[in-house]
């Protein structure tokens, strides 16, 4: 697929996003549904900018990445 826009590409990929208004959609949603970047600086603008779509409260989840 070819977009002119990275709004234009969203909206095609996650077409309805902000349409789920009791919160984020439900993990199937998202099984078939994938953007791809070769950069970075890319991935990181892009999923901040379909976060910044989506409804309900913003978490954050902590994670280890070591072994003991």
């Amino acid at each position: 697929m070819i977009t002119h826009s990275v709004d234009t590409l969203i909206e095609t990929v996650y077409n309805g996003l902000s349409d789920h208004s009791n919160g984020p959609p439900p993990p199937d949603y998202f099984l078939s549904r994938t953007i791809l970047a070769a950069r970075n600086g890319d991935v990181d603008s892009i999923n901040k900018e379909v976060l910044g779509r989506m409804r309900g409260a913003e978490r954050t989840y902590i994670s280890a990445d070591s072994i003991i």
